[in-house]
């Protein structure tokens, strides 16, 4: 298991400042994801990645330009092209894991447990953005991507998500800035519905998120790359894993084509029945412990697995409650059921 752990790093200012300053303060970390992304993407399909970066350019420029301006200065402090800071924001998932559960009401008020399933990796890291415009947010991501994975903001709203693969395609509002929009801009699921329906195009990057708010409102909003289902909370929750379960979007899921991919499909929907189970029977007495028990589990439809190379891979697990303002992560980085929940307050 690595022995890299994450602690909040703050950033303040106008975007150009805090894209400066993260850039600076993450400047090797953030050469090295593109020394590692970057360098393997040449010819034909560095054209057709510039395209992706250019349209996305072109769409933050036409709705939240504060955005592209962080990308500059993101540039500027890291001593990278900026160029490739937008390449580095032009990307995709493999829609290996990933599983989020939301309870409505327990004793510290509404929960989200979430995962984050992309192996060993070195390049995430926690950030307290207090933004000049907008509701200050914690998050947790690679610290050279302009959106957020896993989010909670100081108005009560949470955030999580996994990948998901569709065979529509779309070229709109890539899916992590959106995300970033939401936390950044929105207080209520409400709030952020209504902006997923607005840009509900992607750019060949669906999803299923997961939303939460301090009143205790949850929903799955299920991507494709050009629609938008919503999934509302019922018997005291909602859950989503790495497929959809509305019919207007799971016609449009990508069938499973080999071996492997029917075993993630199998994988994913066995994640699925278990997190609904534990929404009938979770403990809302001691959700801390009750969630961190469901984050930890093993076997069939166990959420904490230890897959190799391109197999489901715990990485950091989160607990959120908005209500009472802690956002809990697993740590160090690694497999959940061997680590500690670190409790932050950013917002106290």
């Amino acid at each position: 298991m690595s022995s890299l752990s994450l602690f909040p790093v703050e950033l303040e200012g106008s975007p150009r400042e805090i894209g400066y300053k993260r850039g600076r303060i993450f400047r090797d970390l953030i050469r090295s994801i593109a020394e590692a992304r970057l360098t393997k993407i040449t010819g034909a399909r560095r054209r057709d990645h510039m395209e992706i970066a250019l349209r996305i350019e072109s769409v933050l420029n036409e709705t939240y330009p504060e955005l592209v301006e962080e990308l500059r200065g993101m540039a500027e402090g890291s001593n990278l092209d900026y160029e490739d800071i937008l390449m580095l924001n032009a990307w995709w998932d493999n829609p290996i894991g990933c599983s989020n559960v939301a309870l409505t009401e327990t004793s510290k008020g509404p929960a989200l447990g979430s995962t984050l399933d992309i192996g060993r990796s070195p390049y995430l890291a926690m950030m307290l953005f207090k933004p000049e415009k907008g509701y200050s947010f914690i998050h947790v991501a690679s610290p050279g991507l302009l959106g957020v994975a896993r989010a909670m903001n100081e108005a009560g709203l949470c955030l999580g998500g996994s990948s998901v693969k569709a065979t529509d395609m779309g070229m709109g509002f890539p899916r992590y800035a959106l995300y970033r929009v939401v936390i950044q801009y929105c207080s209520t699921v409400e709030e952020s519905i209504r902006l997923f329906e607005r840009f509900r195009e992607g750019y060949r990057n669906p999803a299923n998120v997961i939303l939460l708010d301090k009143d205790g409102n949850a929903a799955v909003v299920e991507q494709t790359n050009t629609r938008v289902a919503v999934r509302w909370a019922e018997d005291g929750g909602v859950a989503c894993t790495n497929h959809y379960v509305e019919e207007e979007t799971r016609r449009l899921q990508r069938p499973a084509r080999t071996e492997e991919e029917v075993k993630r499909l199998r994988n994913s929907i066995a994640r699925y029945k278990r997190l609904v189970n534990f929404i009938r029977r979770a403990d809302r007495e001691n959700p801390v412990e009750s969630l961190k028990r469901i984050l930890r589990s093993h076997g069939r439809g166990g959420l904490c697995q230890h897959g190799g190379f391109g197999r489901l891979h715990a990485t950091v697990a989160f607990i959120m409650l908005p209500r009472t303002g802690e956002f809990y992560a697993s740590q160090p980085v690694g497999f959940y059921c061997q680590s500690q929940f670190i409790r932050y307050t950013p917002f106290q």
